[in-house]
């Protein structure tokens, strides 16, 4: 230990006569170590960490199956359907995809928050119990049934500053009075993320084959995801034999994770972007074990005088590499700090709407896994780019050393390691760059999905799109505030709430 710190102690001092060579490392370092960094949180965030639901292994998304893939919107007869023909899951619920806002009049200020429609079985699919009040029941999610809301505790703690009689209290929504039945705890968040949530009162008898809700349903214990599929696709066959003119040729039915669901988009790009920037790490490792043998030209001389006094080869390999390190763990704290920045940025660049994006948007860098891995990817950092020149420094003979003038001692195997190197970041760097090509195709792709949805309606409502296509149809203009040519003309099939 007390030779540990003596190396320490000597890196620091050298590091400390050569500023210009540790600014110009660290730099280069936490550009690397950052990049990894900020991509990591974010896969830590989507892919890797839990939903935030009790048990959320059993949470599935049930969706409309195509030969081409999955259509998340769903119709209440649908809905309706897959409920009544399903013995898979323990509760099923249907919600909206959350619209433009809703504005609470009345009270301090007016304000306008994020609602959606919920039917009953919402809260306890997604976990959801109240920290205060109560959720409403299957009675009250009625067609008719009485007007309640349910507040995030965001809202309540917005709205009310913490108040315990905000239960009972009355808010004005779009110009409609709700009553306040309950507050939900402090940890559920929603998917859509959302302030305020209302009854569907969805009518079981209706005949609307507009699709427009979200469905999503919590396995029963010990059935597995390929039981809960199958009953889908039969419930499907017999919406298909009650609705015949309601369902596509080519349309099932099935159950996915929630989890995977979500992120099935998004997870082939980060992956790529993980890939990416990693190489951009082993570049940035090249670059610094560069500088360590240009370096090593002033040093030479240093070493051999050491080996001539009577160190070791590997006591002196241990030295720099211990300076390496001590390189690397400074870029990696700097690295840290630019990964902080780059991983909220990534919220703001993302194509279309990152799933989970509030959770790494307001994450700190107190998480275990961020670093973990941003001190490992330091460490073997140093290990990578001070290993190498390292051992050519401690490779160099002593008498030829001491006798070479200051003009030849950076030629001879320093001058072939660095030929090495520079191959090996050419090669880094062309592998990096079809990796960007791939990326950005990837995030086209991405695009065109999100912005997909046209397709989806061509498939669900074919006289509709050829309606739009064609302008020569009474229906579409009939429709109100041309919602239909929006969904054609701008990819949205969010706002498809009209009957075929």
């Amino acid at each position: 230990m007390e030779t540990l710190l003596q190396d320490i102690r000597h890196a620091g001092r050298r590091l400390a006569q050569s500023p210009g060579f540790a600014l110009v490392a660290i730099s280069t370092l936490a550009l690397g170590i950052g990049a990894n960094t900020a991509i990591f949180s974010v896969v830590n965030s989507i892919l890797l960490q839990p939903l935030p639901y009790g048990q959320p292994d059993r949470l599935t998304r049930l969706t409309l199956k195509f030969l081409n893939g999955n259509g998340s919107a769903v119709s209440i007869p649908k809905f309706m359907a897959w409920k009544e023909h399903t013995q898979a899951f323990q509760y099923m619920c249907a919600y909206d995809f959350s619209g433009p806002g809703l504005n609470i009049s009345g009270g301090s200020m007016p304000e306008q928050v994020k609602g959606i429609h919920v039917s009953a079985d919402f809260f306890p699919v997604f976990d959801a119990t109240p920290a205060m009040g109560r959720i409403f029941s299957a009675s009250e999610d009625r067609p008719g049934g009485p007007p309640l809301a349910v507040m995030s505790h965001g809202l309540w703690v917005r709205r009310f500053g913490s108040d315990s009689d905000a239960i009972g209290r009355v808010l004005v929504l779009n110009g409609e009075p709700y009553t306040v039945i309950g507050v939900l705890r402090k940890s559920f968040r929603s998917y859509p993320p959302a302030d305020i949530f209302l009854p569907l009162q969805a009518d079981p008898n209706s005949t609307n084959q507009g699709h427009y809700l979200n469905v999503a349903g919590r396995l029963k214990p010990g059935i597995t995801l390929k039981a809960a599929r199958a009953q889908m696709k039969m419930a499907a066959e017999r919406f298909r034999q009650a609705h015949p003119d309601a369902i596509g040729k080519q349309e099932s039915a099935t159950a996915a994770p929630f989890q995977e669901s979500m992120v099935g988009d998004v997870k082939q790009p980060l992956l790529i972007l993980l890939g990416a920037v990693a190489l951009v790490l082993l570049i940035a490792c090249a670059n610094v074990a560069n500088l360590l043998l240009a370096r090593a030209t002033d040093r030479a001389r240093e070493i051999g005088i050491r080996s001539a006094l009577g160190a070791g080869r590997w006591r002196i390999v241990r030295q720099l590499l211990t300076e390496s390190l001590v390189l690397a763990l400074a870029g990696g704290v700097v690295g840290l700090l630019v990964g902080a920045w780059g991983a909220r940025a990534l919220v703001v660049l993302s194509p279309g709407n990152l799933p989970r994006a509030p959770e790494f948007a307001d994450a700190t860098l107190l998480d275990g896994r961020i670093l973990i891995f941003s001190m490992g990817c330091a460490i073997l950092t140093g290990i990578l780019f001070g290993f190498v020149p390292s051992l050519q420094i401690s490779r160099s003979d002593v008498n030829s050393t001491l006798k070479e003038s200051a003009s030849r001692s950076g030629t001879g195997r320093h001058h072939y390691a660095r030929n090495a190197l520079v191959v090996t970041e050419t090669a880094l760097a062309l592998v990096l760059l079809v990796g960007a090509a791939l990326l950005i195709r990837a995030f086209a792709s991405l695009r065109e999905h999100h912005h997909g949805a046209a397709w989806l309606a061509r498939r669900l409502y074919p006289r509709w799109a050829r309606a739009i296509r064609n302008r020569k149809t009474n229906r579409a203009a009939s429709l109100p505030n041309g919602s239909l040519r929006h969904l054609a003309e701008s990819g949205s099939c969010l706002q498809l709430v009209s009957t075929r």
